[in-house]
């Protein structure tokens, strides 16, 4: 199969024909399918690729963006051919369901075929059509993402998540809203949302610029936000502003693909900490920092990937 049509394939601009050529040549033979696994997965590591806007440039904000999409370009190879493997291919309404997952302790960048950015935190999954941006621009998200819509007045965009779904034209806005979490938060940078309930399509509310919303297992909550400093976390940079030490645990252990397990409740009842720390800063680093002003102990095993918090 020409791999120029396959690219076009996995962009979104593909044909119907073309769509339909390339499903038959994969059914003609398991060597094809293998074929088209390998260049997918070439595609989908490739599209991780950040270009540096000057190497003279010294601000250390962009340094961990230029890690991490490195970092991750490795990380994805195991993952994506598990992923694709695994996974049969869904053939509906002339187009394939394309998934991107980012690894816990990994984050990404992409763009989609309408021109769209979308930023992915640590343990999230983006999935839309193969035709997207032709006739409807749906993407469904788990976990945490940073969008940075094109503008289509003609085709609105939309985030479908577990419990809401938001509607946008052309927008700046976060999302965070990981499976089975119950909570759900939308940020609005620039421009308008709507959001639903993921069940029907009746408004819950509509954000301005600089508004929050969140759904905290059914408990609504809408102010204007104070910074967008908790946005950083597309930089590398992971900053707390009155946070519940829970709330800093479960973002620590998605941030560094490690597990937490907090010996007392009592450490866990512990609210209001701020802090700003560095990605490269570490886990150990930002716990030893935090426990200056909430007193605690704890140990790492040997594999670095479960820490046990215990009262001093």
């Amino acid at each position: 199969m020409n791999q120029e049509l396959l690219y076009k394939y996995f962009k979104g601009i593909a044909s119907i024909e073309e769509e339909k050529k390339i499903l038959d040549w994969i059914d003609l033979s398991e060597a094809n399918r293998e074929a088209f696994l390998k260049e997918r997965m070439l595609y989908d590591i490739s599209i991780f690729s950040t270009k540096q806007d000057s190497p003279k440039k010294k601000t250390i904000q962009f340094r961990p963006i230029l890690r991490w999409t490195t970092r991750i370009a490795a990380a994805m190879i195991i993952g994506i051919c598990g992923y694709f493997i695994a996974t049969d291919y869904l053939y509906n309404k002339g187009a394939h369901l394309q998934t991107i997952t980012v690894p816990a302790g990994q984050r990404a960048q992409i763009t989609l075929a309408d021109g769209t950015h979308v930023w992915l935190n640590s343990k999230s999954t983006l999935t839309y059509a193969s035709n997207f941006g032709r006739k409807e621009r749906n993407v469904q998200l788990d976990g945490e993402a940073y969008f940075e819509v094109s503008k289509n007045r003609s085709i609105p965009f939309y985030v479908h998540t577990e419990m809401h779904n938001v509607r946008v034209v052309g927008t700046s806005f976060n999302v965070c809203a990981y499976k089975g979490s119950k909570e759900f938060e939308t940020t609005l940078v620039e421009g308008i949302v709507d959001i639903y309930p993921s069940c029907n399509s009746q408004v819950i509310t509509r954000l301005q610029k600089d508004e929050f919303f969140a759904n905290y297992d059914g408990h609504l909550k809408k102010t204007i936000l104070p910074s967008y400093e908790y946005l950083r976390w597309k930089e590398g940079l992971y900053c707390f502003d009155d946070v519940p030490f829970s709330g800093i645990i479960d973002k620590l252990e998605k941030y560094y693909n490690v597990q937490i397990t907090v010996t007392s409740s009592k450490l866990l009842n512990h609210e209001g900490l701020t802090g700003k720390f560095r990605e490269q800063d570490g886990i150990e680093h930002i716990l030893r920092t935090i426990s200056k002003d909430h007193p605690f102990n704890f140990t790492t095993n040997e594999a670095k990937d479960s820490i046990f918090i215990y009262e001093k």
